[in-house]
């Protein structure tokens, strides 16, 4: 027959089972504002029962039930929305990161206020125009010579500002890296853990929590997709290349750009040049190599032009003292283009013949120079040329801001239902901590008659008669 041992074994085995499940209940709550945690759920079945045997065999039907007993712990998880999360986080990061640096260019430039290039482009040819009308006067001539500084302070300031503005992203693209190569021993690291842990029969919840918040970092940086191994383990690649692999992870390092030391490139371990598909590393280095490039090669350009078109110009005329072949403008570029300081008010050529001041023949040729199309091939004027270079920036800056802005709402989204499976309701919590109470409390009730019946046992059996 039934033995008091055996019920007393499944009532206990209950009252064990119920409160693990209110220990992973708390566990929920307890992380529920915790970042990258998915919430766990005890999955119960019926313990193994035993056969009926013996003198007992044939007072029952069918085997004698075990209990319950909690079968695994379930991690709630959906790895398909997990790569799709990640590859909209990285794009979302890659735009993110390119606006960052482009909102920080624009205000540098300051093409919308007086201090911009255009409107110093402008006031100089003005100068020009004006002296025209006067050549001999003096205050017009010094005028002009305030605002020819004026105008290579302006080209100088701007190569100096997007120059320090590169030489910044080089530390940006060095933090990136040290923090990609941390991230990547980690996963390392969680990839032995874990599958130590399920090698023995056991869930690495929480483990496997940590190790996909790394990766969601790691998607955010480089774009980086992971792949599940059987063993549990996860192998990382950037562009096609590996990251981590196993219990290894393969290192980033930077090194000067081979045709431009001033900036840094990323390599791996086996000197191969790091292209990150998407992500911050990428949006880091496209604004640095190719925007900031392009328009620090732009205001180069065009400083070079302004220098060699009015030079040319003006080393034919003669000024007021009937100097003549002098150049108006020194330099190699917009970063150390200046006034010539050969020059002075009394210098500056406006007649196109010789002892004769009153002649604006020059004056007039170089006041004209605004509407002389001598850049690209004979295509642009110079205020044309730079106004297409700004047009074309704003043009990047809300592209990046329309793009950060649209991934970014489909990153929200899909956040929001990866959320909605994977984390943690405390309503629901709630129910479940109630639900697993009551079950224990019966549990332990059933304990509590298996006391008084061994209470009966014991103490009073045997007293017959008494």
């Amino acid at each position: 027959m039934p033995t008091l041992s055996s019920g007393i074994s499944v009532a206990l085995q209950a009252v064990l089972t119920h409160s693990q499940v209110l220990e992973i209940t708390e566990h929920n709550i307890a992380n529920a504002s915790t970042p990258g945690y998915r919430r766990q759920s005890a999955l119960l079945t019926a313990a193994t029962p035993s056969s009926i045997t013996g003198s007992d065999h044939g007072l029952g039907a069918g085997q004698r039930g075990g209990g319950v007993a909690i079968e695994r712990i379930q991690r709630f998880n959906l790895e398909f929305f997990d790569g799709r999360y990640r590859a909209v986080s990285a794009e979302t990061s890659n735009w993110g990161t390119q606006k960052e640096i482009l909102t920080q260019l624009e205000p540098m430039l300051a093409e919308t206020t007086e201090d911009g290039l255009l409107p110093k482009l402008d006031q100089f040819w003005a100068g020009w125009q004006a002296l025209a009308t006067d050549p001999t006067n003096t205050a017009l001539r010094t005028m002009l010579l305030d605002d020819a500084t004026s105008l290579t302070n302006a080209f100088n300031r701007r190569s100096s500002q997007i120059t320090q503005l590169r030489a910044d992203q080089n530390l940006v693209v060095g933090s990136q890296v040290d923090e990609i190569n941390a991230l990547a021993t980690q996963v390392a690291q969680f990839n032995g853990e874990i599958s130590r842990v399920l090698s023995v029969g056991e869930q690495p919840n929480d483990l496997m929590d940590k190790r996909d918040l790394a990766l969601d970092r790691l998607a955010e940086l480089t774009g980086a997709v992971s792949f599940p191994q059987k063993n549990g383990e996860v192998m990382v690649s950037v562009g096609g290349h590996v990251l981590v692999v196993g219990h290894d992870a393969l290192k980033l390092h930077t090194q000067a750009n081979t045709t431009d030391t001033s900036i840094l490139d990323v390599y791996w371990e086996d000197n191969q040049k790091l292209i990150p598909p998407s992500g911050e590393l990428k949006g880091t280095l496209e604004v640095r190599d190719q925007v900031l490039a392009n328009q620090l090669s732009g205001l180069n350009t065009l400083a070079l032009g302004l220098k060699t078109q009015v030079n040319d110009i003006h080393k034919t005329g003669f000024g007021l003292n009937n100097a003549t072949q002098i150049d108006f403008f020194t330099g190699t570029g917009a970063g150390d283009l200046t006034v010539n300081p050969l020059l002075d008010a009394a210098s500056i050529a406006t007649s196109g013949s010789l002892s004769q001041p009153g002649n604006n023949t020059i004056a007039l040729q170089l006041a004209g120079l605004k509407t002389v199309k001598g850049m690209k091939t004979g295509t642009a004027t110079m205020n044309e040329y730079y106004n297409a270079q700004i047009t074309e920036l704003g043009f990047l800056t809300k592209r990046a801001s329309d793009n950060s802005y649209q991934n970014g709402l489909v990153a929200t989204a899909l956040g929001d239902q990866r959320e909605s499976v994977a984390g943690v309701s405390l309503d629901e919590e709630a129910a479940n901590m109630a639900r697993a109470q009551k079950a224990y409390q019966a549990a332990a009730r059933v304990l509590t008659a298996y006391d008084e019946m061994l209470n009966v046992i014991i103490n009073n059996m045997g007293l017959v008669g008494r």
